[in-house]
């Protein structure tokens, strides 16, 4: 159990860099951000009611400790259980199939009773109506912050189940800053180009590193009451993290906080910031080797009516972040669709940079900050 544990924590922050690869999050011209936890827990639903290639790709791409439906979901239920009552973090999930159609009991409890997911009967071909509840489960469960993660027109009479996963994270600074030492400063694009920003300052004891093998500074910023801190990659040239990126291929997380010290009366200058984003991620679930579940996927596991021909026609994904004095409040939700186919010293933010929230074992928030929201925007 300890051992799947710690494949599974290592597994989820190999995803993280992968992830963020495939996105192009280095070269990409607007801000990428994914939670890679929530993408892993919605895949998760689909693996275990999934048979055969279908879960096989499945657990492969999302790094799961093995192909043991049982083993995974008690590797789940061990994240799930610890933030169950948690008041920073909030985690959701939800089967939604269609009328006329049952899920398994096997699934059903398995599902129920590891992932805490409740199933529920709706009409997809009533779409508009579908396509509201679900997304005002997800609107409530990330206290308003992401909202129409469905479209309409993604469901009909065809479809025959949406799985979601639903997280929230509202955390306070340790050591919050002085909205009063808030300062305007340059950002740098890269060597040449410049914006201003507004950039919160804060003195004190921080966790920090110089990671020569990757000519980056490491940076832990903790959260008050809570294990979760957010962890910052940012390249010592302007336009390095690109190849931060690629240094990064290979190496795990876990590994870099090792790294870390305590540095004593440091000045900390990061970004206040705000971002929203979404992608349709199905696309890129086939370019990292899970082919089967959008062909003809086998998810015999999870329903009791016939199957065959049932496929995942859409993954979809939103995020959004707010970053200021006070703290960090962050949240994701993950939609699959499967359908019937007929000075002292300075760390300064102040460039392109990766950052992740997590608990040195979990990655529940990853993004790449690569231009910031002009002031007054």
């Amino acid at each position: 159990m300890a051992e799947n544990n710690t494949k599974f924590n290592r597994g989820g922050a190999e995803l993280s860099i992968e992830l963020l690869d495939k996105l192009q999050a280095a070269t990409n011209k607007e801000n990428v951000l994914i939670s890679p936890l929530s993408i892993q827990t919605c895949m998760a639903l689909a693996f275990t009611g999934a048979k055969g290639a279908t879960a096989e790709e499945i657990a492969k791409v999302m790094n799961f400790p093995s192909n043991c439906t049982k083993d995974v979901a008690n590797s789940f239920h061990q994240v799930l259980s610890k933030y169950e009552n948690n008041k920073l973090v909030k985690i959701a999930n939800k089967v939604y199939v269609q009328e006329g159609h049952t899920i398994k009991p096997e699934y059903a409890a398995i599902t129920k009773e590891k992932y805490y997911a409740s199933a529920e009967s709706i009409n997809f071909a009533e779409n508009v109506a579908a396509a509201n509840k679900i997304n005002n489960w997800v609107e409530e469960k990330t206290s308003g912050k992401i909202t129409d993660l469905i479209p309409s027109d993604a469901l009909d009479a065809d479809t025959r189940l949406i799985l979601l996963n639903a997280l929230h994270f509202k955390g306070e600074w340790q050591e919050k800053f002085d909205p009063e030492d808030t300062k305007e400063d340059d950002f740098w694009l890269n060597e040449n180009e410049s914006i201003q920003v507004e950039f919160m300052r804060n003195q004190g004891d921080f966790r920090l590193g110089y990671l020569p093998d990757y000519e980056c500074e490491a940076l832990e910023m903790p959260y008050k009451d809570s294990d979760l801190s957010m962890f910052v990659l940012l390249p010592v040239k302007r336009d390095g993290l690109k190849a931060l990126v690629e240094k990064l291929k290979g190496v795990n997380l876990l590994d870099l906080d090792q790294q870390l010290s305590t540095a004593s009366n440091m000045i900390v200058k990061f970004p206040k910031f705000k971002i929203e984003y979404s992608i349709e991620l199905s696309k890129v679930m086939q370019e990292m080797g899970i082919k089967t579940a959008f062909e003809a996927a086998d998810l015999s596991n999870m329903l009791e009516s016939e199957t065959q021909g049932v496929y995942v026609s859409d993954i979809f994904h939103k995020t959004s972040i707010e970053v200021n004095e006070e703290g960090c409040e962050a949240a994701a939700a993950t939609g699959l669709v499967a359908t019937f186919r007929c000075m002292p010293r300075q760390f300064m933010a102040d460039c392109p940079f990766l950052y992740f929230i997590w608990n040195k074992k979990n990655i529940l928030f990853a993004g790449a900050f690569v231009k910031p929201p002009q002031i007054g925007a």
